[in-house]
């Protein structure tokens, strides 16, 4: 696995933005039965999810950047670069950059891009935004994420249903004295296993359609098991870090049960990998800023790893000081009536 580093940043703030409405228990015995309810709760950890029902991607993704810039001394107007994650765009274009740019009023200067990217997509888009610090053409870059997943699950499909919830979040940026270190990796070959087809057919009001999220669970588990580790160890031995010195291992948030095996795979106490998945569900590229967000009691943070795997098939680990960094409560965001 090749080794990468980027200098010269600083990761100066984190937030996130969860949806106030949530579909639990016994909405889904209602919806599937108490059996099938149940039984998709014991085997996952999640009973319950969060629902942007009646939020637009832009809007969710715009509410966790405005709790960002509420919270730290940072204008819209020192923002000269905007990279926005997500996979549930609102218009296939232009893309959901411009949207949160406009909504945000942020200056016509600023660089906008978006990024088609799923369960890997946070640590990505890290390594996209601190490049473009590191290249000294840009002081500030706000990396977005944010996904209404549960627009493209199939209702029926109760496996899936029940897993993916909703939520976005905003990182802030910029010049300063710290290193990233990562490493990551790409398997096209397995991008059946994990994603959202689209279907070309010209009618008389559309060019396209799109289709539910198709998951095969199994060979998806059976990837994770083995990436995962092999990447968190090969970054770990090639910072010269022991895991039992590292503060906080934030994984991707797919379920309980994948994270519980990960974790006796990895060898390390459980409570450096804490799981906060129940009540919120799986939600892409914002799981990791969201359970760090949610972790901001965190009293040692000299040593994180991030770790992202999915959708790709793709895999990422990415060791980040975050002592100097601000780590935002989430702002609970209602649907407009």
């Amino acid at each position: 696995m090749e080794f990468k580093a980027i200098s010269g940043i600083r990761i100066e703030a984190i937030t996130a933005a969860l949806p106030v409405k949530t579909i639990g228990k016994e909405d889904f015995s209602a919806m599937y039965g108490e059996k099938n309810a149940a039984r998709v709760a014991r085997g996952t950890g999640i009973s319950a999810i969060r629902t942007a029902d009646g939020l637009s991607t832009e809007a969710l993704i715009t509410a966790a950047a405005q709790q960002l810039l509420n919270n730290v001394n940072v204008t819209s107007d020192d923002i000269d670069g905007l990279i926005v994650v997500t996979q549930t765009p609102d218009s296939w274009s232009p893309g959901t950059a411009f949207a949160v740019h406009h909504r945000l009023g942020l200056k016509s200067g600023c660089f906008v891009a978006t990024v088609n990217d799923g369960c890997a997509g946070y640590v990505n888009g890290m390594i996209q935004a601190a490049s473009l610090i590191s290249s000294g053409a840009f002081k500030k870059v706000l990396l977005c994420t944010g996904d209404i997943n549960t627009r493209l699950v199939d209702d029926a499909d109760y496996q899936v249903r029940m897993l993916f919830g909703d939520a976005a979040s905003a990182t802030l940026i910029g010049s300063g004295t710290e290193t990233v270190n990562f490493i990551n990796g790409t398997d096209g070959s397995g991008a059946d296993m994990l994603g959202v087809k689209i279907n070309y057919e010209k009618g008389a009001q559309s060019t396209a359609s799109v289709a539910t999220l198709k998951m095969d669970g199994a060979a998806v588990m059976s990837f994770a098991l083995k990436r995962v580790p092999e990447v968190v160890n090969a970054l770990l031995d090639q910072v010269g870090i022991k895991k039992d010195n590292v503060d906080l291992f934030a994984l991707h948030q797919p379920n309980e049960f994948l994270l519980n095996y990960l974790i006796n795979l990895l060898g390390v106490e459980a409570c450096k990998v804490p799981i906060d998945v129940n009540g919120i569900g799986n939600t892409n590229s914002t799981s990791i800023p969201l359970l760090l967000t949610r972790r901001a009691n965190l009293n040692e943070r000299n040593d994180i790893v991030l770790c992202g795997f999915g959708v790709g098939l793709a895999w990422n680990a990415m060791h980040v000081n975050l002592s100097d960094t601000a780590l935002i409560a989430p702002v609970e965001v209602y649907a407009v009536a």
